[in-house]
């Protein structure tokens, strides 16, 4: 057992159980919150990897069938000239070819920038929902200041009933 001289700062016994549980309550408690903002930011952070992915591939999906319809339709404008027997090296036949190239581009382009936009909400998404997990000094501070309250408390406690004690002796 603790001897008077062990007790800090001139508590009594049962003012340092209060303050020792106070600390260790707010400890086990500020511990729990960080492992569980840990754990969801982690989920979240799978949760936003998979969109990201989902976004890519849809957008990489459409940059495909878009170049395969310019190809198919380039094929068409090929038959078609050879069936009218338009010579292939006439500026008309190339001015088609040349627009649908055009086409096939820009639609590639809004493709991509519609891409980069919803992956820019993803992410801004992703960012308001993050816990903010607390650091070991936020932690240790939170944990001083229970401690302290506690302190302070029973201080006050004391000094409150000291001086209703000698009120009553008066």
């Amino acid at each position: 057992m603790c001897g008077p001289a062990a007790i800090p700062f001139g508590m009594t016994m049962a003012q340092a159980v209060m303050v020792g549980s106070t600390v260790i309550a707010t400890a086990a408690s500020a511990y729990g919150q960080h492992q569980s903002a840990s754990a969801n930011a982690k989920a979240l952070s799978q949760q936003n990897q998979v969109q990201a992915d989902e976004i890519a591939k849809a957008a990489g999906n459409e940059l495909h069938e878009r170049a395969r319809a310019a190809r198919r339709e380039r094929a068409e404008i090929r038959a078609s000239a050879a069936e009218s027997g338009i010579n292939l090296g006439s500026n008309s036949f190339l001015a088609a070819l040349q627009a649908s190239a055009m086409n096939q581009y820009n639609d590639e382009g809004l493709i991509v920038q519609n891409e980069r936009g919803q992956q820019r909400a993803r992410a801004a998404r992703a960012r308001s929902l993050t816990p903010s997990v607390p650091n070991a000094l936020a932690l240790a501070l939170t944990i001083g200041a229970q401690g302290y309250g506690a302190y302070s408390g029973a201080k006050s406690a004391e000094t409150a009933g000291s001086s209703a004690a000698y009120r009553g002796a008066v």
